[in-house]
């Protein structure tokens, strides 16, 4: 029979269990942290990669700015600080036709952000299709244009384009997002017509 006093943990056996119940909360918790850590990361890192398919698809559309139309006169651009309206020639690979209006612009939302939406209409004088949210929730757009905009022979940066005859050599696409937001976008130069 056993010695009643024997019975149950001594302090030794105690303070093990409790030093080994210690290591595996802590260890837990690093898990939960370091999973945490991953889940963000992996977000931002999503975020970029959207970001990146965004900068490319206006380099690739950009770059395919129509130059003159089959009557010999220069295609539609408009340039404001918030908006362009730009005949690129279709994307062989998703669009039928050969000239395509896109129209980039910030959208207001209730909340104070603005949407960067795009509109692509058939033709250079086409109606604009659906609108499609290209990167949501930013604080400002702005975009500038580089080129000679009026008769002087020195190309200058302008926040309008509004040149009929020619346009612009360049367009800066500046994304801004609000405090605390992870994304990161830096001012997007993209030469226009120069190929995708």
């Amino acid at each position: 029979m056993a010695d009643p006093r024997r019975a149950g943990f001594s302090l030794v056996e105690m303070l093990v269990s409790l030093a080994l119940m210690a290591l595996i909360a802590l260890l837990l918790l690093q898990a939960i942290g370091t999973t945490g850590m991953l889940s963000r990361l992996g977000q931002r890192l999503s975020a970029d990669t959207d970001l990146d398919i965004v900068r490319d698809h206006l380099r690739a559309s950009l770059g395919r700015l129509a130059g003159r139309g089959t009557n010999g006169r220069m295609l539609p651009f408009r340039g404001e600080a918030e908006r362009f309206v730009a005949t690129v020639l279709a994307d062989g690979g998703t669009e039928r036709g050969g000239e395509v209006r896109q129209t980039v612009w910030a959208l207001r939302r209730p909340d104070g952000t603005i949407d960067l939406v795009e509109t692509r209409g058939l033709g250079a004088e086409g109606g604009d299709g659906a609108p499609e949210v290209l990167v949501p929730r930013l604080a400002a757009l702005r975009l500038s244009y580089f080129g000679r905009a009026t008769t002087d022979p020195q190309p200058r940066w302008s926040p309008t384009w509004t040149v009929r005859d020619r346009t612009p050599s360049l367009v800066e696409i500046t994304l801004l997002f609000e405090a605390g937001d992870r994304r990161r976008w830096p001012p997007l130069l993209v030469p226009l017509g120069a190929g995708p």
